[in-house]
């Protein structure tokens, strides 16, 4: 679950198990063309006009006069497209500079490259038989890195845990004259195994064995080496540290003279930014950073021209802005500032100049806004000063101009020209209000803690009804720094409304967009703060009359999985069915750098991860739940599903289940059709349609 997390209308799925239900419905609505979209775009040389397309017909607008002409296609029907203001830089990964050679082939999940070629292409670098083996391409010539790899200790590969969590794929790395190899040594020695089985379809099963720590157990212990090709020798880099750490995102500076790579203690808290010295194999610390929650792991350094200083995204103030740095480790000055979070930047350096989207709407916390600030920290302004939610965004070559699509979710788009001092000059193409769909609306209410207001979006059928009683189904993900809904126009219904359900999105505590304290309100708290978002959220919706809270499901994969488990075990009083897709239904069952970075480990929270079980609510269950999951799921094993049905068969109660023989985490054919007639069946017994509020079928036990 390589929970990633997703910025600007950014997903972050913390708890990656390829795909949460939710996320797969949840940003499809959006309209792409329509009388208040423009596209197109292109800003004449003169700097007194500018071009774009509408609705199917073309447009100038002369920015001195304020006024729109309509003006005939060019000869090949298209307007030249609007110069690009930079390339768009999200945080959250880290950035591959450098050439470290020529990786070949493309790695399944979790894992590594086997084979890199040098960059002067006379060498082969080769994972084989747990060792690294070099081969001269052109001579055959075979030099043994290493021969002592075995099974435990390997050469050239990382962990399975390391690939899925943090995105290492890369296992070996040329330095740029081909002269020395970087490699990483994993000893998993006290790691204990998983072991699935396959072939579960034929007639004799295989096992499959992966080395993977779980929650509070040994870790792997990761050691780099670099092998020099003229000495024949290798040299362990000394990084420091008790063997606990981690140690990820290998790469080259831009200047090509020094390696990069991160590091965090185990509980993911602290994280240094390290520079190596090939030659020494000296370290040096660049930059620390420190949470009392969790650290993110992999902030995004983007250089400047002079690849030596960098852009540094900081969550110190409680808020992700942004710092010039450099590869000295000198702090030279704070560019953005503000109690939001910024998702994107581009970056204007010969004009002194970012640009910037952000959270900053003080209406509502998910509209994003277009910001300009020098890069030297001064007059930082917000540009689009209208709130609704903005996108689309077009910035004049000469930086005067703005052209940005705003819209919220029950009102159609509008595109409007401000000027970068944020002043809002008029619209380009807007859409009448009164053609809203009405397919959704967004609404907030107070956590349970009085501390935040939280947001969430009712979908709605098109022939919405609100004489009549419908039934819900709460579709969710709500993994750590996730993002669970859109501000944006829903203009089409979503596939559930289709077939007659109210379906509900949540943004829950713990979700992306709003700060650190809204992010670290869930730490050491999974399965509780965050489901408890979502009950109360229908808690307050069925006090409406066409909201059925008799008949209420809850759906969700992966992390979402293990969301719909806690919604219907922990809150009986709120849900009728759930669909548990691939979820975890014990924190102890899942890895170490995932669950740890946000639960600590099972010693040092034993009441958390009691708390975050499905298990411990067995006894309390009422509804109707249906469990979901692959037979060879590597990533949440099928155990989490068997430790909940043994519960449930001890304390007497009844469910439903589905098995994948031959499935991972991705389950299988069939799946949809499952599900939708597991919901059908029990919060629509006997008709397909929705009732009078009169005629309401109790199906609470």
């Amino acid at each position: 679950m390589r929970m990633r997390v997703v910025r600007w209308v950014v997903i972050a799925c913390v708890f990656y198990l390829s795909g949460s239900y939710a996320t797969a419905q949840r940003f499809r609505s959006a309209p792409t063309s329509g009388p208040g979209i423009v596209s197109d775009v292109a800003w004449n040389e003169d700097g007194n006009s500018v071009e774009f397309a509408s609705d199917g017909k073309q447009y100038r607008f002369d920015l001195t006069t304020n006024t729109r002409l309509e003006i005939e296609p060019k000869k090949d029907g298209k307007i030249p497209p609007a110069q690009p203001d930079g390339p768009r830089t999200r945080r959250g990964s880290v950035a591959e500079t450098g050439n470290t050679g020529k990786y070949i082939g493309r790695p399944s999940r979790g894992r590594q490259y086997t084979n890199v070629e040098s960059p002067d292409g006379k060498w082969e670098a080769q994972f084989k038989d747990w060792n690294l083996v070099l081969e001269n391409k052109e001579t055959k010539e075979i030099i043994d890195v290493t021969t002592d790899g075995d099974e435990h200790v390997h050469f050239g590969t990382a962990s399975w845990v390391y690939g899925e969590e943090l995105n290492q794929t890369k296992a070996m790395w040329w330095t740029p004259d081909s002269k020395k190899i970087l490699y990483y040594k994993f000893d998993d020695t006290n790691v204990e195994k998983f072991y699935l089985l396959r072939g579960w379809s034929k007639i004799n099963t295989e096992l499959y064995p992966e080395y993977y720590a779980k929650a509070g157990a040994n870790n792997p212990i990761a050691e780099l080496y670099v092998y020099d090709l003229e000495t024949k020798l290798s040299k362990r880099i000394e990084i420091g540290g008790s063997g606990e750490e981690y140690i990820y995102g290998i790469r080259l500076s831009p200047l090509e003279d020094v390696m990069l790579l991160n590091w965090t203690d185990r509980l993911q808290q602290n994280l240094k930014v390290l520079s190596i010295d090939l030659e020494s194999g000296a370290c040096k610390t660049i930059v620390e950073e420190h949470q009392e929650t969790w650290q993110e792991n992999s902030p995004r350094m983007t250089f400047l021209n002079d690849k030596k200083r960098f852009l540094w995204p900081t969550d110190k103030t409680g808020f992700t802005h942004y710092e010039i740095r450099d590869l000295d480790g000198n702090l030279y000055h704070t560019v953005t500032s503000g109690d939001f979070q910024i998702s994107s930047f581009t970056v204007m350096e010969d004009e002194n100049l970012m640009s910037f989207i952000a959270n900053s709407s003080m209406v509502n916390p998910y509209y994003m806004q277009f910001h300009l600030v020098g890069l030297d920290g001064s007059n930082q302004r917000r540009v689009t000063t209208l709130d609704y939610h903005h996108s689309n965004f077009q910035l004049s070559p000469d930086r005067n101009w703005l052209i940005a699509q705003y819209e919220s979710v029950n009102r159609p788009p509008c595109t409007a020209l401000y000027k970068t001092d944020g002043t809002f000059v008029k619209n380009l193409a807007e859409t009448d209000p009164e053609t809203a769909a009405n397919l959704a609306e967004m609404f907030s209410f107070k956590s349970n803690d009085g501390k935040f207001d939280i947001y969430g979006i009712l979908y709605k059928p098109k022939d919405f009804d609100p004489e009549k009683s419908y039934p819900v189904i709460n579709a969710l993900y709500g993994g750590p720094g996730s993002m669970e809904l859109s501000p944006g126009y829903v203009s089409r219904p979503r596939s559930e409304c289709d077939r007659g359900y109210l379906v509900v999105n949540v943004n829950n505590r713990g979700t992306g967009g709003r700060g650190k304290e809204f992010l670290g309100a869930a730490y050491l708290r999974l399965g509780d703060i965050d489901i408890q978002d979502h009950a109360d959220a229908i808690r307050l919706l069925r006090t409406r009359p066409y909201v059925d809270g008799d008949r209420v499901g809850i759906v969700g994969h992966s992390y979402g999985g293990f969301m719909a488990a806690m919604g219907i075990f922990k809150h009986p009083d709120v849900y009728t069915a759930s669909v548990v897709r691939a979820g975890p239904t014990d924190w102890q069952n899942y890895d170490t750098i995932y669950t740890e970075r946000y639960m600590s480990t099972p010693q040092l929270n034993p009441d958390g991860y009691k708390n975050g079980a499905a298990m411990t609510y067995v006894k309390d269950f009422k509804g109707k739940v249906l469990i979901l999951h692959g037979m060879l799921d590597d990533n949440v094993h099928p155990n989490n599903a068997f430790q909940l049905i043994e519960a449930m068969d001890q304390a007497g109660k009844t469910y439903e289940s589905r098995f994948w023989p031959n499935a991972g985490h991705g389950l299988g054919s069939g799946l949809m059709t499952t599900q939708n007639e597991f919901f059908d069946r029990i919060l629509k017994p006997g008709d397909s349609r929705t009732t009078s509020p009169g005629d309401k079928p109790s199906l609470t036990p």
